[in-house]
């Protein structure tokens, strides 16, 4: 399977914020993972705030109401 963002790449840009870091082989797929459940958290929370307008359908008003939450909630 073809990577869409090269793991070089992706260390480079995460040296030049944290040049100390040392970065385990498998750290470009922690980092996805995170990402996949982050918007999977955003997602449930938009749900939630659509449901609590009653309307049907989540648009970009919900995920604008509950991003700063659930970053928040996520940073480690």
């Amino acid at each position: 399977m073809k990577r869409r963002f090269p793991r070089a790449r992706q260390k480079a840009i995460i040296k030049k914020f944290e040049s100390k870091a040392r970065l385990a082989k498998s750290v470009d797929i922690l980092i996805f993972l995170d990402y996949m459940m982050f918007l999977r958290r955003l997602a449930l929370e938009a749900n939630v705030q659509a449901k609590e307008n009653k309307e049907r359908t989540i648009e970009a008003h919900h995920i604008n109401e509950v991003l700063k939450k659930t970053l928040k909630t996520c940073r480690g």
